[in-house]
């Protein structure tokens, strides 16, 4: 292979490469980072969240519910080209997808909007919240309505 040609494939690969974007969650530093929806510092991994968009720009959240609401207001062609994150609330150092969450409501539980919305990751993990919460299992839609009809 000539040298040119090693160039060329190189050039090629590095164009592709630079068109992919990391759609992985970053991490969150409670010291500094700040929610993109209600400015307010984000200081509970608990309730944490991440909206990554398509070209790679990263939003923080401070509870959930603000990530429902700033989801809610792109318009639905933007929607298709995010990437949702939540922490996990018995984990708080984990990121799950948003798809695979379980999403769940507690009165007992005081996320920084207090609308107590909390996710984890396995029916497990749900039982125990339920037990030591008396948390209920909320779906993504119906948690999606919630926060339309509650955060002001």
């Amino acid at each position: 292979m000539t040298k040119r040609r090693q160039i060329l494939i190189f050039i090629i690969g590095a164009v592709i490469a630079s068109g992919c974007t990391n759609q992985q969650p970053r991490p969150i530093n409670t010291s500094q980072d700040i929610c993109a929806y209600c400015k307010m510092g984000i200081s509970d991994l608990r309730f944490a969240g991440e909206l990554i968009t398509g070209k790679g720009k990263v939003y923080k959240f401070d509870a959930i519910e603000c990530l429902a609401a700033y989801y809610q207001e792109l318009k639905s062609s933007e929607q298709n080209n995010v990437k949702l994150w939540v922490h996990d609330f018995l984990k708080p150092q984990k990121w799950l997808s948003a798809k695979s969450a379980i999403f769940m409501r507690s009165d007992q539980i005081h996320s920084p909007m207090s609308l107590n919305l909390l996710a984890v990751a396995s029916d497990s993990e749900m039982t125990q919240v339920q037990q030591q919460f008396g948390a209920k299992r909320i779906s993504w839609k119906d948690l999606m309505d919630y926060v339309d009809k509650n955060m002001q």
